[in-house]
């Protein structure tokens, strides 16, 4: 057989994907902290040991990664080998947001690298030698010391869940492609930052982690808004919620999103006419007012309890039933210069090099009773950042994470 008959490729990307996925791998969480004095994290599965004599390891991080870097110019790292009960804290190492160390707990290293708490193990190590190899580095770590910190089960990630293994097996928790998700939206963060100081309000990128759910990925505060909705969250894509991603998507995504309306032809028929709306004004927006403070908490309320976590079926229903009530604050809406408004938000898309929707930007927590050219100034920022964040997808540093991230959005 000829040399390039043998190297031939016959599988494509899914299939790499999917065969590889039947594999589970650990989670760890590497830490340093920057000759600038801020603490540096990034979670990976990619860790292994590599040699006995010397003691060496290894982690192979994205080559285009923003975290890995900042992480690579730390003296020192830890690696520390996540719990079964430490989901919550691997999705905020996960975050890109600046006050991640102050929502876990953990302490400096004799080396001065963050070690965080009930981790299962940890392991001091320095940067030795670093490999190129494709989309990825294969970092080479010299270990100066190690210990079991925790002796229980570590996390486990298998085929886009995360669990903890015990002789029954594994039990996964469904996260999909969470981190790659999260990661995606790392280049929203100078726009909505740009945003919420600009207007005074909160501004927040949200992702579709799969085909049911999405979540607030990062957000920012201006002027007197406060932190509301936890980084992380769950928020269900269902109607009249996730609207803005659905509208410029294939039409059988579109019709399993409406399949989650009542199923009343007249509220049906109500969702596509606002999908359609979107698609022609390119923004959605949120009417409130005072006369329906009260729904709008209740609104607020039944979003809070689905992001509380893993609810029983009954529970569910129940919640679902208050947001698919809530079609009276989605509706289109004509920006007149002359008029008044009261907005609970505003909702833009950002397009990919594919042309589906990656992300969503929003601003809440906006100010009320304001006029429309106010308001048109609102869209005109929120547009503006996200026509720029299409434009960085297109680039190379971005292409990667356009890979890794398989929302079911993007068929």
């Amino acid at each position: 057989m000829a040399a390039d008959q043998a190297l031939e490729r016959r599988f494509d990307d899914a299939t790499f994907r999917e065969v590889l996925g039947h594999y589970p791998t650990g989670v760890v969480a590497v830490t340093g902290t920057h000759p600038d004095g801020e603490p540096v994290a990034m979670v990976v599965g990619t860790f292994s040991s590599v040699s006995m004599d010397p003691p060496l390891v290894a982690f192979m991080p994205g080559a285009h990664s923003g975290t890995y870097a900042r992480l690579r110019e730390c003296p020192s790292f830890v690696i520390n080998v996540l719990a079964h009960d430490q989901t919550d804290v691997c999705r905020t190492m996960a975050i890109p947001a600046d006050d991640k160390f102050e929502r876990v707990g953990w302490s400096p290293s004799a080396q001065g690298a963050p070690v965080l708490d009930d981790a299962v193990a940890l392991i001091h190590c320095r940067r030795e030698q670093e490999v190129l190899a494709g989309d990825h580095y294969i970092t080479i770590c010299a270990v100066d010391d190690l210990e079991v910190n925790r002796p229980v089960t570590p996390l486990l990630f298998f085929q886009g869940g995360y669990g903890g293994f015990n002789p029954k097996g594994l039990s996964a928790l469904g996260d999909g492609d969470f981190i790659a998700a999260l990661r995606l939206a790392e280049t929203a963060r100078p726009h909505i930052r740009r945003i919420a100081d600009r207007h005074g309000c909160e501004s927040a990128v949200l992702v579709a982690i799969d085909d049911e759910d999405m979540t607030t990925a990062d957000s920012a505060f201006g002027g007197s808004a406060e932190a509301y909705e936890r980084l992380g969250a769950r928020i269900p894509l269902m109607p009249p919620i996730g609207e803005v991603y659905v509208a410029f998507a294939p039409p059988q995504v579109q019709e399993h999103w409406l399949a989650k309306a009542a199923k009343d032809e007249e509220a049906i028929a109500h969702y596509r006419g606002r999908l359609e709306a979107i698609r022609r004004d390119g923004f959605a927006v949120v009417q409130v007012g005072p006369e329906r403070e009260e729904e709008y908490a209740r609104l607020h309320e039944a979003l809070d309890e689905y992001a509380s976590g893993p609810l029983i079926p009954s529970r569910e229903r129940a919640v679902r039933e208050v947001i698919a009530q809530m079609s009276l604050f989605f509706g289109p809406v004509d920006i007149c210069e002359d008029g008044t408004y009261d907005l609970g938000s505003i909702v833009v898309p950002v397009f990919n090099p594919h042309g589906g929707v990656s992300m969503v930007l929003r601003m809440t927590q906006l100010p009320q009773d304001v006029d429309g050219t106010v308001v048109r100034e609102w869209v005109a920022s929120l547009q503006q950042a996200a026509a720029e964040m299409t434009d960085a997808l297109g680039h190379n540093g971005s292409s990667e994470l356009l890979r890794d991230y398989q929302s079911w959005f993007m068929m």
